[in-house]
């Protein structure tokens, strides 16, 4: 497996130089938030869960919605530049399709599910947050990078994808495909048994779906 340039939130936090109280409230924040939602939950349930004050809280984040995209922001730029060039590099050393979908299966999967609580926060507020959605807009379209087209580009060198999948398609059956996995994991852990076997019938699944 290659290795991934941003793999969990929480080990991230760990190597980050700063107050135990402000790491206390992000760890809590981000268990609360993407157990209960963000309007689900009170600076009173993230202080008391967190074992701090509330005045603490108050001291490294101006508002609940700041301390939000402390948690958020870090893994979004991530994806989009800081992991990119990683994620490329990995992309580009695979010599066929099958090994590409294989490497963007497993690389994406262990990225989601090692930040699971930052990604089910992400998913559900970039529904009603426009500051959310704007700055994930930003970081997906810059003005020096690609993402989607470079993405196809180097789908595209093999000759092996279908004419009529591009950027957005791979995107989506991607994305469909490891969401529901996940959602079994987490929710009906009966239907997930090994998770190396898994990930590669997905992988099997997906190059039926986009191969010629």
């Amino acid at each position: 497996m290659e290795p991934n340039i941003f793999v969990n939130y929480r080990d991230w936090l760990d190597q980050q130089k700063m107050p135990r109280g402000k790491k206390a409230a992000l760890v809590a924040a981000m268990e609360l938030f993407s157990e209960e939602g963000f309007d689900g939950t009170s600076t009173v349930d993230i202080a008391k869960a967190a074992g701090i004050s509330q005045a603490t809280i108050f001291k490294y984040f101006h508002t609940k919605q700041d301390l939000m995209f402390a948690i958020v922001r870090p893994v979004m730029e991530h994806f989009f530049p800081a992991y990119r060039d990683e994620f490329f590099a990995g992309i580009a050393r695979q010599e066929t399709l099958p090994e590409m979908v294989r490497f963007m299966v497993t690389d994406r999967y262990h990225f989601v599910a090692g930040n699971l609580e930052a990604v089910k926060i992400l998913a559900m507020e970039m529904m009603t947050n426009e500051e959310l959605r704007q700055l994930f807009g930003k970081l997906v379209s810059t003005n020096d990078f690609d993402f989607l087209g470079e993405l196809l580009k180097n789908f595209r060198r093999t000759g092996e994808l279908r004419d009529d999948i591009d950027a957005a398609g791979i995107v989506r059956i991607f994305g469909g495909q490891l969401v529901v996995y996940l959602v079994q994991r987490n929710y009906a852990p009966v239907l997930v048994h090994d998770e190396e076997q898994d990930l590669e019938i997905i992988a099997k699944q997906i190059i039926r779906t986009i191969k010629k």
